[in-house]
């Protein structure tokens, strides 16, 4: 049967089982990947294997991470700390869903993982309301904020990826210049949708639990934080880390920094805590691992070049694999890569703008972010939302990202062509 009827199959499948059973992710996603290796022909011990790499593949890149953001996060909430993070935000950003979108934008940059980001702050938006309602939306802003920093900024892993493939020569600053004010203004009108839904004027620093003194600055509580932003020039500069191993060692050096400044009454408990949070975490985020990766091992990939290459126009390729690759594992580090290594083997990447090509992959990176991506499940599980309403919060606004990305790649294209 053909791999693409396959991957259609088991994405339904997954969906469908999900919400009617109410399973953890973990099975419904390990699941699909038993199934689909099976179906295309695998055989049981290769398909096994593969399941165990693809969640082993997963916690080597994101399982410190994980375990450090979860651990500063319980360590934070342990002491009260977080109270008073929440507190010297709101004297910047004072509206709640614009501290939720822009803390999730600023913060998922350095850490190049907007999972991270996300663990770190969610605590911190429990304060904001007791309102189950206010506090999704916050949550949802959060990870839309935190997903679309690691999606359009340079120099993430994911457009990192594109221009040591395409345009090693090309500006960053000029890169930069279109890409952030593009994906602010995402940012900026998930804030505003967000606002018409709910008042939050009603949210005080009495509510959440901390008077701020006045002039007054909580250095213990944004500790963590400020080292994981000092450690990146010490990664970079200094011990010459590649994006990898960046993201292990400044998530790391938050981590111990939480642990040093932690009370001693708190060290045990927050340590266990966090661990317990992070390890549910991880594993759900595994499963994804296993079906993206007992697909990409799959000819899938070649199988949906090849139909695309007969059917698409040049300047719709790019934009229509990449969401097809996302759609299939889920992981926008993936997709930036392994749409590389296809278009790399042919003339379209000298056959665009530079600007064009990179926004069309990123556009269609966050086109489809469904049961393949990690972040949809543990969306799922933290606001304790179905599966239609994850859909409807977290992928139709980046369908709707990625498709006017895509058009503003287009218009650039048209009107700075090749020469």
């Amino acid at each position: 049967m053909n791999t693409i009827l396959i991957f259609l199959i088991v994405m339904v499948a997954i969906s469908v089982i999900g919400v009617r059973f109410k399973l953890p992710p973990f099975f419904t996603l390990v699941g699909g990947a038993i199934a689909f290796g099976l179906m295309i022909g695998s055989a049981p011990d290769t398909v096994f294997q593969q399941v165990a790499l693809g969640c082993a593949s997963i916690f080597n890149s994101l399982g410190i991470p994980i375990l450090a953001g979860s651990v500063i996060a319980k360590y934070l909430a342990e002491q009260g700390l977080i109270q008073q993070i929440v507190s010297d935000l709101r004297t910047l950003l004072k509206r709640p869903p614009t501290l939720s979108g822009i803390a999730g934008y600023l913060i998922a940059v350095p850490s190049t993982c907007p999972i991270t980001a996300f663990i770190i702050l969610t605590p911190v938006i429990e304060f904001f309301t007791s309102d189950e309602r206010k506090r999704s939306l916050l949550i949802y802003l959060v990870a839309i904020g935190s997903v679309l920093g690691v999606a359009y900024v340079y120099p993430t892993p994911v457009t990192y990826t594109l221009f040591d493939a395409f345009a090693p020569d090309f500006s960053p600053l000029i890169y930069n210049l279109v890409a952030i004010p593009l994906s602010l203004l995402f940012v900026g009108s998930m804030i505003w949708y967000v606002r018409r839904q709910c008042d939050f004027a009603d949210i005080t620093h009495e509510q959440i639990g901390y008077k701020r003194a006045e002039g007054s600055f909580h250095l213990r509580a944004w500790a963590p934080f400020l080292v994981i932003f000092l450690a990146i020039p010490v990664g970079y500069l200094l011990l010459g880390l590649t994006h990898a191993g960046l993201l292990q060692f400044i998530m790391l050096a938050g981590m111990a920094t939480a642990v040093i400044t932690a009370k001693q009454e708190v060290r045990w408990s927050g340590w266990v805590l966090g661990a317990k949070h992070g390890g549910v975490v991880i594993f759900d985020i595994c499963g994804a691992g296993a079906l993206g990766y007992i697909i990409q091992q799959s000819s899938f990939p070649a199988d949906a070049s090849i139909l695309l290459a007969t059917s698409l126009p040049i300047f719709l390729f790019p934009f229509v694999l990449a969401a097809l690759i996302q759609t299939a594992q889920g992981s926008r580090i993936v997709t930036s890569y392994l749409t590389a290594q296809v278009l790399a083997t042919t003339v379209i990447p000298s056959m665009l703008n530079p600007l064009a090509l990179f926004l069309m992959i990123i556009g269609g990176a966050g086109l489809i972010c469904f049961v393949t991506d990690p972040y949809f499940w543990l969306l799922h599980r933290t606001t304790g939302d179905d599966v239609k309403t994850v859909f409807k919060r977290y992928t139709v606004p980046q369908i709707l990202f990625g498709i006017v990305t895509y058009l503003c790649a287009l218009l650039i294209q048209f009107l700075m062509p090749v020469r």
